[in-house]
């Protein structure tokens, strides 16, 4: 089996390999982000930031992946230090990864018009004309949807949201961003990531948030490892569901389906290497690809790199014979 150099969609190369330092202390998602932001506040200088970016992307390279999108954590003075590290690394990684970043911070932030303001410097000045943020139900969040949408089209940015990573039903913030766009009529590329809560929606309530998100032209990127690592988690308790999205009936739906690899070696996410086929191979697994079409490797290589705007995931005639050669003679034995 041949296969093209993959694309990773979604990671977070600034948040890379700090669980040596700050672990999650229980597995938790509130664990991680108390750990995450101890450290960041304790550590991430650019020095620290651009060293493991870098790591990152000598892994990514390694197991043959030729493009990332990368958040960037975007909160106060981290704007500063961080979209200056993407930038540079950027340009010293063109030719062997195509780096992309996109902005990371809580909804109830785009409230506050400084913040708004520095962000779209920082992805003026260092970014990639992406825009977005984490989603979640707070009464404001029409009016910062609305705010995000503006801003992107005021600015040409496409977004990348992540969006109800909860085993909440109540979550329900991606019929809120379709909402939006369709609000807006808005013509860039939305990407949204995790939608952990649709797969735990009634039949017909999924049923509608899926059509919404099909009109509105969103697609969405499920990662399968993180969510397993860290929905329905409690002590002493087996978990009972694997945390992804509902990925097929997105996909049947018409909607452009991926998986990626999230966080690697931090309090998100313990382990992972950047490796994406790790990930199409846990996916396979988790998700239950194994059976359901031929055609799922898209899922690491073509769509992400349609979401992207870029060439990569494909092996075509007269194209570069940039690929990933294995020894595996069929499916089962990749």
């Amino acid at each position: 089996i041949v296969l093209p150099r993959l694309v990773d969609v979604h990671t977070h190369l600034d948040k890379g390999h700090i669980w040596p330092r700050r672990p999650n202390p229980d597995g938790s998602f509130m664990g991680a982000l108390t750990s995450v932001g101890a450290d960041r506040e304790a550590n991430w200088t650019a020095q620290d930031v651009r060293a493991r970016m870098e790591f990152g992307l000598r892994c990514a390279l390694a197991h043959g992946t030729a493009a990332i999108r990368t958040h960037i954590d975007s909160l106060g003075p981290q704007i500063g230090i961080s979209w200056p590290v993407l930038a540079e690394l950027r340009a010293e990684w063109a030719g062997r990864i195509a780096l992309q970043g996109s902005p990371l911070f809580g909804v109830e932030a785009v409230a506050d018009g400084g913040h708004m303001q520095a962000i779209t410097r920082a992805v003026r000045a260092h970014g990639d004309g992406l825009l977005g943020c984490v989603t979640y139900m707070i009464p404001e969040l029409e009016a910062a949807l609305d705010t995000i949408f503006r801003t992107a089209t005021e600015n040409g940015f496409d977004l990348d949201f992540h969006v109800d990573e909860s085993n909440d039903p109540a979550a329900r913030s991606l019929e809120a961003i379709a909402d939006a766009a369709l609000r807006h009529c808005f013509t860039g590329k939305i990407l949204a990531g995790h939608c952990c809560s649709l797969a735990l929606q009634q039949p017909q309530d999924e049923a509608r948030i899926i059509a919404k998100v099909a009109e509105a032209g969103i697609a969405v990127v499920s990662l399968p490892m993180c969510n397993m690592y860290l929905q329905d988690r409690q002590a002493g308790r087996t978990p009972r569901w694997r945390g992804v999205t509902a990925l097929h009936e997105l996909k049947a739906a018409g909607v452009p389906v991926m998986i990626a690899s999230d966080n690697t070696r931090d309090p998100f996410y313990a382990y992972g290497d950047l490796d994406l086929v790790e990930v199409l191979r846990e996916g396979t697994r988790i998700l239950q690809l194994d059976h359901s079409g031929p055609d799922w490797a898209n899922a690491v290589a073509r769509t992400p790199a349609q979401v992207m705007g870029i060439e990569a995931g494909v092996i075509a005639v007269g194209a570069p014979a940039d690929l990933i050669l294995t020894r595996a003679r069929d499916w089962t034995e990749l």
